[in-house]
Parts: C-alpha cells; sequence; structure tokens
C-alpha cells in the first residue's frame, strides 16, 4: 500500500487582503457578491450595462476583474493601499 501526503501552500494572505480592499472601494460590491455595472466610453459618452455573467456572483477580485484593476485600483486614494494592491496583481 502506498500513501501520498501533498502539501499544497496557498498564499491567502494576498486573497484575503484583495477582497477586503474590493470591499471597502468597489462600487460593484454587494455583501460579497458583483452587481455587474461594467462601464464603457464610446465617442465621449460614458454608458453602462449589467453583466449578466458577473452580476450576483461571487466577487472575482482575488482571480482577476477587468473592473477591479481598471477602475477600482486606479480610484483608490491611498497611495499605499494602490502600490499595495497593483503589487499584489503583478499590476
Amino acid at each position: 500500500m502506498h500513501v501520498y501526503v501533498y502539501s499544497v501552500y496557498i498564499n491567502t494572505e494576498n486573497m484575503i487582503k484583495i477582497k477586503t480592499i474590493a470591499q471597502l472601494n468597489c462600487s460593484n460590491w454587494n455583501t460579497g457578491n458583483c452587481m455587474g455595472c461594467v462601464f464603457s466610453r464610446k465617442n465621449n459618452s460614458l454608458s453602462y450595462y449589467i453583466d449578466s455573467k458577473i452580476s450576483g456572483k461571487e466577487c472575482i477580485a482575488e482571480d482577476g476583474c477587468d473592473y477591479f484593476e481598471s477602475v477600482v485600483i486606479p480610484g483608490i486614494a491611498d497611495d499605499k493601499t494602490r502600490r499595495s494592491v497593483k503589487r499584489m496583481r503583478g499590476l
């Protein structure tokens, strides 16, 4: 009989921090779920729509979210937090 033991290290510290930053800064955050509001700019006009693929689903900022990375992170006023989250996301 063979017994295999695998040890997996998952750095959950960054995940928790990113989720906390999303909770505190993302306008789409709603008790852990995404409201799914997506903004776009065309011909000097700002428009938005609700993306049914992410609306009402669990926040995906930890895994990579276009809105979080393109709108939320640049909009974080605290420079230290903004630099920290960019470093965590590899941006």
